[in-house]
């Protein structure tokens, strides 16, 4: 079958891979319809993190076409989305929802456990892991509700967002785009969307934001447009040293500032006088579809967000290699390989 790898180098490979089996008795085999590249799945393309067998993509859909003996709740034959992690789901921070604390994390296309840009895909803790799709639900909207959608609202959720509150998002990447579509639809009095990119900024205003152009000055318009007094929540989705900078400047006293975007090089620009004299509160933000996905579907179905709209791209799995390329130089926001 065909799969997706990289050996870290910034370019990634289609290349021929044994079809997965059911290897423990809760294993279902999917077949993939639809996968979506993350901006996780770049980083990883960037660094050498990763096996080069291993098969990249953590946010996929797909019909379930064999299942192991002690599945229950899923049958061959459903359409189905998956979770971007597994979790065992007997553990306590599963019990408690804190599923990405589990000791049994694994998350699709990032170490251990193969992803879903393929054409076939194993799938552990199946009846846990999976959820049906009804048909109403696109594939755009469920690729979302994989990762991204979840991520937008684990951030609201950790930096203690609350209808009239004012936000700032740094990056109007398609995590970003989601943060300002969600705190808009939950009462926010005014979100600020920070980006170098101007057709991202155009893309943000349309969906209410108010766009304000990335660099140096970002954090000084940002507190002009809130009388001095800075959001109350400040979010970064970009994981670069100068996004999480601009949050913190344009934070207000006694701010949240949520950290999405991966750091993956240098030290956090956080000084004694942003923690103590500034009382900001800073929180990292991973993603949980576990626990956000039953609101996130009734919130699509119900007309409230248009999540779907972040992916504006497909393509062939084959030309996997060239869409990667796009998506580093930001020809898109967000794609869809097609097996």
């Amino acid at each position: 079958m065909l799969a997706v790898v990289t050996q870290g180098d910034g370019t990634v490979e289609v290349t021929d891979a044994p079809k997965p089996t059911v290897v423990e008795p809760d294993d279902v085999i999917v077949k993939v319809t639809a996968a979506a590249v993350c901006g996780t799945d770049l980083h990883f393309v960037r660094k050498p993190f990763l096996p080069p067998t291993l098969t990249l993509g953590h946010e996929f859909i797909g019909t379930v076409v064999e299942a192991g003996t002690q599945v229950h709740h899923v049958t061959e034959g459903q359409r189905v989305l998956s979770k971007m992690f597994v979790a065992c789901g007997r553990c306590r921070p599963c019990r408690t929802a804190n599923q990405p604390r589990c000791a049994e994390y694994r998350l699709f296309g990032g170490g251990v456990l193969d992803g879903g840009q393929a054409e076939y895909v194993r799938v552990p803790r199946a009846d846990f892991t999976l959820s049906e799709l009804d048909a109403s639900v696109s594939d755009q909207d469920a690729l979302v509700l994989t990762d991204i959608l979840p991520t937008a609202w684990e951030a609201l959720v950790k930096t203690g967002f609350q209808s009239g509150a004012t936000v700032g998002v740094v990056g109007s990447g398609p995590v970003g785009l989601l943060i300002a579509q969600l705190a808009l639809a939950r009462g926010a009095a005014a979100v600020y969307l920070v980006d170098l990119d101007q057709r991202r900024l155009k893309q943000g205003e349309k969906l209410g934001a108010v766009p304000v152009p990335g660099g140096e000055g970002a954090a000084a318009r940002v507190l002009e447009l809130t009388g001095g007094n800075g959001v109350d929540v400040a979010i970064d989705a970009v994981g670069a040293i100068p996004a999480i900078s601009t949050a913190l400047a344009c934070v207000a006293l006694g701010g949240t500032v949520g950290l999405v975007g991966v750091l993956l090089d240098g030290d956090l620009p956080v000084t004694a006088q942003n923690l103590f004299g500034r009382q900001v509160t800073i929180v990292p933000v991973t993603g949980n579809p576990y626990t956000a996905n039953d609101n996130l579907t009734t919130m699509i179905t119900a007309g409230r967000i248009e999540a779907g709209i972040v992916i504006d791209h497909e393509a062939p799995l084959s030309a996997a290699a060239e869409t990667y390329q796009s998506l580093m130089a930001r020809d898109f926001v967000k794609t869809i390989l097609r097996p």
